[in-house]
């Protein structure tokens, strides 16, 4: 199961997708009669993929979730995962074949993705003692 965090024009909504390919509205904006699915990327199956290197005590929240991880596919990075229990700023690191050539801008929350692979939680709700990392996804840049 993976979690994305998705626009419904004046608030965000939890989008989910499951293992059998159901999308479900798990929680968020309902102002309005649509919520729009872009920014739901993921690579299918476990081909490609490797576990992301966590960090400040971040680790797997487990059970039906998504392990966290990256995949670099057809030249684009795409992060996945949910995360718990660590201490906010510094999430992950990402591998120097799978890093932008600029620093990012990811997610409702801020999440950076800098241009040496750290993966940084910069501000947004923290009501919950995990994040989703699932969305990110981008094509890396040349590295010099």
């Amino acid at each position: 199961r993976l979690i994305f965090n998705l626009n419904n024009h004046a608030k965000t909504s939890r989008v989910d997708v499951e293992t059998n390919g159901k999308i479900s509205f798990i929680t968020g904006g309902r102002d309005h009669s649509w919520i729009s699915l872009s920014g739901i990327t993921f690579c299918p199956g476990t081909q490609g993929q490797s576990g992301l290197p966590l960090a400040n005590g971040w680790r797997a929240y487990g059970g039906s979730y998504g392990s966290p991880t990256y995949t670099l596919k057809s030249g684009i990075c795409v992060v996945t995962g949910l995360i718990k229990s660590g201490s906010w700023g510094h999430l992950a690191t990402l591998p120097s074949q799978c890093r932008p050539s600029k620093r990012l801008h990811a997610k409702t929350s801020r999440v950076d993705v800098e241009t040496n692979g750290k993966i940084s939680f910069i501000t947004g709700g923290r009501d919950h003692s995990w994040i989703s990392l699932s969305g990110i996804t981008f094509s890396p840049g040349t590295q010099g």
